[in-house]
């Protein structure tokens, strides 16, 4: 059965600012290059079966990196895009932090929707049939998806089970790996937010 590795895209210059992205096509910076060409060389000696990416620029980029390294062709797949932020996009969070549909965004996944996007169930829905369709049939080697933090937690929430409502509690850094192996309908948690940098821990302490 398959083992999916997750990856959320290198770190942006608007990730650094707290602007809202969206789908917009902001790159990845040097910082975020780096972190990807890390990952690419963690990685580099393993065989994969394929790679999926979400069309976003950011996510491209770093499914690039990681193709190069591991001689692998990358496949896009809109179902692993960002959540849809409507008319929050180019604004920043902190200018947000009244705003009642971004308060409810994770206490109420099935019905709060920024206006004009998606609300956290409907990105549910779309990015585990992606995973879906890149799982079948079963690969003896790894599929590697390259996405978004919340696009991560998620498909994670779907498979382990867990509540939408609790899933901002884990961690997704950039250009991090996330591990499932799917067993028809079991799944096991192989590591969480992987950055081979212990530099995270700097961050909590």
């Amino acid at each position: 059965m398959p083992t999916i590795l997750l990856v959320r895209h290198g770190e942006t210059d608007w990730n650094r600012s707290g602007q809202i992205m969206g789908e917009r096509p902001v790159p990845l910076n040097r910082a975020g290059e780096t972190q990807a060409k890390r990952l690419a060389t963690l990685l580099r000696n393993r065989p994969m079966q394929a790679l999926y990416s979400s069309p976003v620029c950011r996510t491209l980029q770093t499914a690039d990196i990681l193709g190069t390294a591991l001689n692998v062709g990358v496949q896009t797949d809109r179902g692993l895009t960002e959540i849809g932020v409507g008319q929050w996009e180019g604004l920043f969070w902190k200018d947000l932090t009244d705003e009642i549909i971004r308060r409810n965004l994770y206490s109420q996944p099935q019905e709060a929707r920024p206006p004009g996007g998606e609300t956290l169930g409907e990105v549910q829905t779309r990015a585990v049939a992606a995973i879906e369709r890149a799982s079948t049939p079963p690969a003896a080697d790894p599929i590697l998806v390259v996405t978004h933090a919340d696009v991560v937690r998620v498909i994670l929430a779907h498979y382990l089970r867990l509540d939408l409502q609790h899933i901002r509690q884990m961690r997704i850094d950039h250009a991090s790996l996330t591990a499932l192996h799917l067993d028809g309908n079991a799944a096991a948690l192989l590591c969480l937010n992987h950055t081979a940098d212990l530099a995270v821990l700097d961050s909590v302490s």
